[in-house]
Order: structure tokens, then sequence, then C-alpha cells
């Protein structure tokens, strides 16, 4: 079983929209997939349930002790694919840890009890540091991170390799590592492609092949309360996220062979000379 979630300390770089496309590819490859929804926002949660509010029980209560995963966790439209649901109250429930107990453990130890029903977890995540974030490093992994190519694409990297390294000194989870960044909202132009060239320069192996261009059908997708890949297969963007899927599947072998990247990245050592 794999955990791998979508981090960024930046918003608007399609972590959310990533997050449920490659759920929703991991599922069509056969794999049983769960979606935790880490992001007050819920936009994941409310297209994989079709446009509706989550009913409670949602995440916010069983990270506090309210609920458990179990009680959570809804099906989607889509076989295979379950969501925990987050709502507006994952915003109160963020604050309200503060006080507790294992205040930065609460996700690992709800969702070690529904793990062992399938063979990937994906977590999406708000791009603001909360103790939110902090639960899903702990938790975590893989860390992929979804880079827009922009003036400030770099921005927050290091930062976010530090929290890494500190949730592994710290928190106690040296499986943690910076699996992958990927470039998102691509284009034909001069400044996607100096920014593509600068991040393979700077992170080599560690950037996806897989680009994830613009594409109207993603936004479409979420108007109809689907993945790209079942609204539109033969877009651009459902042709992207699918082979991105298809390399983070090939990434586990890699892993276990060590030929991807150092654990707490994100310069994999055949790249750090």
């Amino acid at each position: 079983m794999r955990r791998i979630g979508f981090i960024s300390e930046k918003g608007g770089v399609a972590k959310s929209t990533s997050a449920l496309n490659v759920a929703a590819g991991l599922t069509r490859r056969g794999f049983r997939t769960l979606l935790v929804d880490l992001d007050p926002q819920a936009n994941a949660s409310l297209v994989l349930l079709g446009g509706r509010p989550a009913e409670p029980p949602t995440l916010g209560a069983v990270l506090l002790g309210d609920a458990t995963a179990a009680e959570a966790v809804r099906s989607t439209a889509t076989a295979g694919l379950d969501v925990l649901p987050a709502d507006v109250t994952l915003a109160d429930a963020n604050l309200a840890l503060t006080n507790l107990v294992g205040r930065e453990c609460r996700l690992r130890g709800a969702l070690g009890t529904i793990e062992d029903r399938y063979d990937f977890v994906v977590l999406d995540t708000s791009p603001q540091r909360s103790l939110l974030t902090i639960n899903a490093l702990v938790y975590l992994d893989e860390a992929i991170v979804p880079v827009d190519p922009g003036l400030f694409a770099v921005a927050g990297l290091g930062q976010l390799q530090a929290a890494v390294e500190d949730v592994r000194r710290f928190l106690d989870n040296r499986r943690l590592r910076i699996a992958g960044l990927v470039l998102t909202r691509t284009q034909n132009n001069n400044v996607s492609r100096d920014v593509e060239s600068q991040l393979r320069g700077l992170f080599g192996s560690l950037v996806y092949r897989t680009t994830i261009p613009t594409n109207a059908k993603c936004e479409e997708a979420h108007s109809r309360y689907q993945s790209v890949l079942e609204y539109a297969p033969r877009s651009a963007g459902a042709k992207a996220y699918a082979e991105l899927v298809e390399e983070i599947i090939a990434d586990g072998q890699r892993t276990q062979d060590g030929a991807r990247v150092a654990p707490g990245g994100p310069v994999a050592a055949d790249d750090a000379a």
C-alpha cells in the first residue's frame, strides 16, 4: 500500500486537480484508491460527491476523535475510488488540534485503521502551512510537488524540503521523501520552456517527465463533477494525467531499487554532483 500526497506551499498550481485526476487514474488502472481531502475548501470532495456537500461525519470530526475514518469514508461514482471528504469544519478542526494530545499524528492514527482496504491513499492538501499539512507529512511516504511555470516557480521548494526533513527527524517518519516535482499549467511559450529547463537543471530526474498542460477540459470536468479522464479521455489534460499515473506506478519499483531519490530529497544522489 502506497501513501502519496500532493503538497505545495504555493496556491494555484493545480494541486487539487492533480490529486483528483491521479486518484481517478490509479483506479482506472485497477488499484483500490482512497482520496483524503485535507483542504478546507473541499474542492476535491465536491467533485467526487457529485456536487453535493459532504454529510457528516467528515475529516474534521475524524481528526478530533468524534468519528472513525470508516464512518466518514464515502464511495464515489467511480468504482474502486472512495473519498474521505472535507467540509468547512476542517478549518475549525485545524485550530482545535492545537490543544490536543498527539495533534501532529491524528491522521496517521485514523487512516491506519482502514488503509489495508486500499492499494493507494492519495492526499490533497491546502497551500497554507498548518497542522493539517503537518499531519499529512507525518502520514505520507511520498510527497509530490506540483509546480506551475511562473516567475516564482521555485519559491517555497526550499521551505518544503526543510519541513520534510523536520518531520523525518522530529516526528518519526523516516519513510517520508519528496517523490517528484510535476510541472502543471504548462503552455507553449518561452516562460514555460525556461522554467522547465531551470527545474530540470536544478533537480534532474526528480522532475517527472510528464508535464500537465493548461487545458480547458480539466475545468469543464470539474463543473460536471468528473475527473478529466472520465469527462474527456482524449483531451490533452487526460492524456497527460494518464502518463503521470504511469510514472507514479513505475516509481514504486524504481524506489525499491534505490534508483530515483534519496529520502528527504529533493535532489537525488546521482544529480547532486
